[in-house]
């Protein structure tokens, strides 16, 4: 593998379980510095209920305020009325997500996982039709909190769906941060075994163990190129007890590029927006210094 592609999450995932809200021109200044740096993706907010994620409930009106970067954003939509949300508000690329155990769907989602699947098959559909390209997550694909090692069958019905729905990516998430090279490629090839070539892979990783980069290096042992990882560590799911922090996304790009995988990402620009998110998502943060990172 000569290259690599790195969806950042920060704006999403990084600041949906924050201890503190970070106000609106506060996340357009990290998406914008983001897209300065050159990364190829950015997951830039959720259009979930506000009331389930209340950190991420300006999602309306920040996407609108990026429409210059909008080829590059990823939003989050857990149902139809999601995806018509993001439709309005401008997005053109749509997550879906479904999860691999019971417990976390019920949790996560409020419906079982076999409702959960059909929602998001219904999603991808009309967000189809909307001519929106799509992505479909698998929360929990290792280890889910309420159910333990999720059996592999699950994860697999989950990325057939997605086939089926005809996603862009299918992305195995970690969850909890707990997944190990060994379940990683267990996982990576009875998924590829199942949907064939066609569609590429991607891993969302979090990272409680410390097996974050060796999981990244055993993915692309089986030929995985895409990857999510957040500025800094920050993030977690919020109906995942115990779940950990995001892959850092500075110490994923420095391992891809010493071994010759180029990323197109100026790691010099993200030192300073990282040190600027830490501080507008503190809970003593009296003022985020943000960077003009443009050039």
């Amino acid at each position: 593998m000569q290259s690599a592609t790195v969806t950042d999450v920060t704006a999403r995932d990084g600041l949906q379980d924050a201890g503190v809200f970070v106000p609106l021109a506060e996340k357009v200044a990290l998406i914008e510095g983001l897209a300065a740096a050159g990364l190829p993706y950015i997951e830039a907010t959720s259009f979930t209920h506000p009331s389930r994620i209340p950190m991420l409930r300006d999602a309306d009106e920040l996407i609108p305020m990026v429409l210059d970067v909008v080829d590059r954003l990823v939003v989050l939509a857990p149902n139809r009325k999601g995806v018509e949300r993001a439709v309005r508000a401008g997005a053109q690329r749509v997550l879906l997500v479904a999860s691999a155990s019971e417990g976390h769907s019920r949790a996560n989602l409020n419906h079982s996982r076999e409702e959960a699947m059909r929602i998001a098959k219904d999603a991808a559909a009309f967000a189809g039709e909307q001519g929106m390209a799509t992505r479909g997550g698998i929360s929990v694909a290792f280890e889910c909190p309420f159910d333990g090692i999720v059996p592999t069958g699950n994860v697999v019905e989950a990325a057939e769906m997605y086939l089926a729905a005809g996603v862009e990516v299918i992305n195995l998430a970690d969850t909890l941060g707990t997944a190990t090279p060994q379940l990683v490629k267990e996982r990576i090839r009875a998924v590829r075994g199942a949907i064939g070539p066609t569609v590429p892979l991607g891993l969302h990783l979090h990272d409680r163990n410390g097996c974050g980069l060796a999981n990244v290096a055993a993915a692309i042992e089986e030929g995985v190129t895409h990857f999510e990882s957040a500025l800094g560590s920050l993030g977690g799911c919020p109906y995942a007890p115990g779940a950990a922090g995001n892959l850092d996304t500075e110490t994923l790009l420095r391992f891809l590029e010493v071994q010759g995988i180029a990323t197109g990402v100026d790691l010099d620009l993200l030192p300073r927006l990282r040190e600027s998110v830490l501080s507008a998502t503190s809970p003593t943060r009296k003022e985020a210094p943000w960077p003009d990172l443009q050039r």
